[in-house]
Formats: structure tokens, sequence, C-alpha cells
């Protein structure tokens, strides 16, 4: 159905379908962010370049669901959960992901000189503000992130986004004793 639109999904509307998408939706997308940013702190080659990949997506979509002011009506937002969200975008954020930002030229949208310094996020291929050098860097700010998030949910969500939180962390360190490196996170 490539052109056509699919028609929209509601957004959840009990506490219920909430409380499931914090366990299971907003679980996965950190714990991918996190498992992938150690994974790709532990290692070199084409597994280093998968856990590049998953944490640039799994980011984005944990970076939208905190900061997009657009969204569809399937779209669930960190406002759905705690209204008196304000976090401003994080400089992470606004340097790297962000729409027309060097993930987006980079990993998200074919587009002509993906090589150049402003579609990499920094001079040259192994500079530090290069984006294949921010892995490590999302997940510790998405970490801070959901931590100053928890904080203002819900209280009858509360409780759940910190176990979500904390087995997310729990599996970065199981990466990390798997390659045998202190949890960097």
């Amino acid at each position: 159905m490539h052109g056509g639109k699919l028609p929209p999904v509601p957004t959840p509307s009990t506490a219920a379908d909430e409380k499931e998408f914090l366990e299971k939706d907003l679980y996965d997308a950190l714990r991918w962010s996190f498992v992938s940013a150690v994974t790709w702190h532990a290692t070199k080659g084409r597994e280093c370049v998968l856990a590049m990949n998953t944490n640039l997506v799994q980011s984005r979509a944990l970076y939208e669901f905190y900061f997009a002011k657009v969204s569809e009506p399937d779209d669930a937002r960190a406002l759905q959960f705690a209204p008196s969200w304000a976090e401003p975008e994080s400089p992470l954020y606004l340097k790297y992901m962000k729409r027309g930002k060097p993930a987006n030229k980079r990993i998200f949208h074919l587009v002509y000189d993906r090589n150049i310094a402003a579609n990499a996020g920094g001079v040259g291929h192994d500079g530090p503000d290069h984006l294949k050098n921010q892995v490590l860097e999302f997940a510790k700010d998405l970490r801070r992130i959901t931590e100053l998030f928890i904080g203002c949910v819900k209280p009858q969500f509360q409780a759940i986004v910190r176990t979500t939180l904390d087995n997310a962390l729990s599996e970065a360190k199981k990466t990390a004793d798997c390659h045998g490196i202190p949890n960097p996170l």
C-alpha cells in the first residue's frame, strides 16, 4: 500500500493499555538501546556496526517518545503518561537525532553527500563528535531522561516505569558480563 495512508489506530484509552505499553514497548526500546550500546562499546567489526544501527534506531524511537511535538494518533508520547512533562530537548537529541540532523542523514534516509561533516555530526570518520561515536552517549542520555520521566509520570505508573528501567539496565549488565567488561551505563 505504498503511497496510501493506513487508517489511524486510536491511542490507548485505558490504564491497562498504558500499563502494557510501559511494561512491554518502553521496556523493549530501553533494553535494546542499552544492550546495543554495551555491545557496541565492547566489540569491533560487524557486531559493532549492528549494535550501532540498533542503538540509533531505538534511541530515535525513545527520543521521539520523550520530545516529539507532532504525532500520529497511534504514537505513544511521554505527555500521555506525564502531563507535566516539560523536559527540554537534550543537546544530543538536538545535535544528532532531530529532523535533518546526522542520524536522519546517515541512517534513516538516503541522501547525497552522506559523508560530509554536517551529515556525520563531526569532521573526519573517527572524531569524538562523529555520529558513530555517540552510541554509548545516547544510552546514557536516555537513561538520564528516563530517570527524570519517572519523577513526572502519573503516580499509578511510577513503579512500572522504575521497574521497566531497572529491567533494561539489568539486561545491559548481563551483556557487559558476557563481554567481560564493567557495565558502562
